[in-house]
């Protein structure tokens, strides 16, 4: 800063020294000066302007964007947007392919919707309808006649086409022959009334009627209850079983919806396994390279079951091994076995001291009632771990005591991995006492046993009618 040194510089009349820009011409450096005519005016100066404001050299205000300059940012805005969508889309795809691996399942193919399911079928003018014997979610069962023989007819409506053939499908697999099986006639069209239109499939008849019916109805001694046992036990044990026979591959098969509703009983009384709707073919270890079924596509449709009140706590629950869920559907048939024999055993005379058994109950139906809810059963079974009351009597075999116990406890156990397999199970029924010492009681037994349940519980409600 200086003072004027000739009156005629800018300036030199102000009584303030103001300090203004002066340029250098031979430095980018701006020297700012000032000039003022007063006595000692240079101490009283203005501060110094900060670089870059207006004012000062160099200083440009607000350019305005050019459009070229938005659609630029816009367009690497958008590649930046498409390039993470096709991320995430082969990031889950990946995902997908890697659970297939791990699961063991492979895509099931897409169906045939092209195709005229009617002409696969051939029309049977000699079956005759005689009357409903059952209706359920997706058909309707008929008592009938066809060529002289009495047969069971399931009826089903143009909208369950795909359940039809599933389960025809299932009926026709080579080697599912077999005693304790429903056994499978034919496939048809046609119906009365509403069904005219629909898929038939022609079944044995079994006139005694449904498990269930018949344990409301009836009791069983011991030998006749231990038929029943040991042919649902076998029946189940060959749906499990992947077996080669005649040169014919029969695969593993777990059923899905074991109920006394679904098995059916035979003239000589032993049981026959039916309903196969939601049966399902489990992989296996020995298969043709030519066999290629289709699998169920994701954990739902695994852990697809029928009646609730059967139903395994896994599946209750959702927590199914889907590792290995060829292994654990037929863990969770064996749940249901176990239930089966319970209700089997609990109108069985000779297991009661006073050869006086109570009315037939379902399996829970003495704690939860006829319609249980799934909340309801899901606290008693999973979260509670309570199983079917078993009376003293039942372990009071002279032969082997506690057998009876043992094994629906080792059939119904929380725990999938420790139940036993339907081989098993067969092994421990034809391990239990003949039918000539199943009444051999320890002395005073008959006097520690209470009833199956209390005496409030022992009205008979209609249990076949029930919708779980």
């Amino acid at each position: 800063m200086q003072g004027c040194r000739d009156s005629d510089e800018p300036g030199c009349e102000s009584p303030r020294c103001d300090p203004s820009p002066r340029a250098q011409p031979s430095s980018s450096s701006t020297l700012f000066t000032c000039s003022c005519g007063t006595d000692f005016c240079n101490a009283n100066y203005s501060r110094l302007p900060p670089l870059g404001s207006p004012g000062t050299p160099g200083f440009q205000g607000p350019q305005a964007i050019s459009g070229e300059s938005i659609w630029m940012v816009l367009v690497l805005l958008g590649l930046f947007l498409l390039l993470l969508l096709l991320g995430n889309i082969i990031l889950a795809l990946l995902q997908g392919k890697a659970y297939r691996v791990r699961g063991g399942l492979e895509p099931e193919p897409e169906p045939d919707s092209g195709r005229d399911w009617s002409a696969e079928l051939p029309e049977l003018p000699e079956l005759c309808f005689s009357q409903v014997i059952r209706e359920g979610g997706h058909a309707v069962v008929w008592a009938g006649q066809l060529q002289g023989e009495l047969v069971a007819i399931k009826a089903f409506p143009l909208r369950a086409v795909a359940q039809f053939r599933a389960e025809r499908a299932l009926y026709e697999l080579p080697g599912l022959r077999h005693d304790h099986i429903v056994r499978f006639i034919t496939a048809s069209k046609g119906g009365p009334g509403p069904l005219h239109c629909g898929p038939l499939l022609v079944l044995e008849l079994h006139p005694k009627g449904s498990l269930c019916h018949y344990l409301t109805q009836n009791t069983s001694d011991w030998g006749s209850s231990l038929r029943m046992a040991l042919s649902l036990a076998q029946g189940l044990a060959f749906l499990h079983e992947e077996r080669w026979q005649d040169g014919q591959y029969k695969p593993g098969i777990a059923h899905r919806d074991l109920s006394s509703q679904n098995v059916l009983i035979r003239e000589d009384g032993s049981c026959a396994i039916g309903d196969l709707g939601l049966a399902l073919v489990l992989p296996g270890l020995t298969q043709p390279s030519t066999w290629a079924p289709a699998q169920p596509q994701g954990p739902a449709a695994i852990m697809e079951a029928g009646t609730q009140r059967y139903m395994a706590p896994e599946l209750l629950d959702k927590t199914l091994d889907l590792q290995d869920w060829g292994t654990a559907l037929r863990r969770a048939d064996i749940y249901s076995l176990a239930l089966l024999l319970w209700e089997i055993l609990s109108r069985c005379p000779d297991v009661w001291p006073d050869s006086r058994p109570p009315p037939f109950q379902l399996a829970y139906e003495a704690e939860l009632g006829s319609t249980p809810t799934t909340c309801e059963l899901w606290t008693l079974a999973v979260e509670e771990r309570r199983r079917p009351y078993i009376p003293p009597t039942w372990c009071c075999f002279a032969t082997d005591p506690g057998g009876l116990r043992e094994l629906l406890e080792d059939c119904w156990d929380a725990d999938p991995e420790a139940r036993l397999t339907a081989e098993c199970v067969l092994q421990r029924l034809t391990a239990l006492a003949p039918p000539q010492e199943a009444r051999t009681f320890p002395e005073g037994c008959s006097h520690s046993c209470p009833l199956l349940c209390p005496e409030d519980c022992l009205s008979t409600p209609p249990h076949c009618h029930s919708p779980l």
